[in-house]
């Protein structure tokens, strides 16, 4: 890792923690569940897989790959679910930037290196966690797993009516008067330019972190979709590495029903390194 660099300085006036070579200390993993599965319909951590609800399979895998676990559940319901032994738990917040920051309250401070996954990857193996943290050993100040794109992605526009003057002439419009009866047409999707698959990826869980860099982006109390940006933002190393494809993002309960099936072959593959251990490349 010693070509790689942190981009200079970052948005926001967040000073980084010096760079050193990697995250000394032991591994926790924070394993975020603390949403209401607003998406899938219920709180999809608790829902059956395999016997196990969802939430039980990212503990089983961290537990296999960490010195230390800490869950983050919702507030009022645990689903009937209970930490294994000498696995903590957190109540979460009302954001993802909160449940992580309560999980944080709970890592020791001798943390090295902490891996941030969620309940809604449940097929992570072991081997795609020590991925993480090697790299974030080896140097880095971040890393998380990628799968390349294999379909075209577009960018989108919402419209509500697209309007057909004549055959040389179409148009889009916001906003349009209601039909007879008060009811409008459904929203439309207009497609924009297309993102080059080459330079993009599928970012999946779980992400490692040098500990003392997560607290200090996470220190100002910010909002985040997810805490790899923070650190990117603030001028941070974050390394891709390959991703699993049956680590599927369950969502949906059509995603959960995909999980099941995938379930068998994953288990077969937990500790196997069967998709690959290099580094594909750094995002600065």
């Amino acid at each position: 890792m010693a070509d790689l660099a942190r981009a200079p300085g970052g948005p926001g006036g967040t000073e980084l923690p010096p760079q050193r070579p990697g995250g000394r200390g032991p591994v926790w993993t924070i394993v975020l569940a603390g949403g209401g599965g607003t998406r899938f319909g219920g709180p999809k951590q608790f829902y059956d897989l395999g016997g196990e609800p969802l939430l039980a399979h990212p503990v089983a895998a961290a537990r296999a790959a960490s010195d230390g676990i800490v869950v983050v559940v919702p507030a009022g319901t645990t689903g009937g679910w209970s930490p294994p032994p000498g696995v903590r738990q957190v109540t979460g917040g009302t954001t993802r930037a909160e449940s992580v920051r309560a999980g944080l309250t709970a890592v020791p401070a001798e943390a090295g290196v902490i891996v941030i996954t969620d309940a809604a990857h449940p097929l992570a193996t072991p081997a795609l966690y020590r991925r993480v943290v090697d790299e974030v050993r080896a140097g880095a100040d971040a890393a998380v797993p990628g799968l390349p794109l294999t379909e075209v992605v577009k960018e989108i526009r919402v419209v509500k009516e697209i309007r057909v003057a004549d055959e040389d002439e179409v148009g889009v419009a916001d906003e349009i008067q209601p039909q007879a009866g008060g009811i409008g047409p459904s929203p439309r999707l207009v497609a924009g330019a297309s993102l080059p698959r080459e330079t993009h990826r599928l970012v999946q869980t779980p992400h490692a972190f040098r500990a003392d860099l997560l607290r200090s982006v996470h220190a100002g109390a910010r909002e985040a979709v997810e805490d790899s940006a923070m650190v990117a933002e603030a001028g941070g190393l974050v390394v891709v590495v390959p991703g699993e494809p049956a680590n599927i993002h369950v969502t949906t309960p059509d995603e959960l029903a995909m999980a099941r099936l995938l379930l068998t072959h994953v288990r077969s593959e937990r500790e196997s390194d069967e998709f690959g251990t290099g580094r594909v490349h750094a995002v600065r």
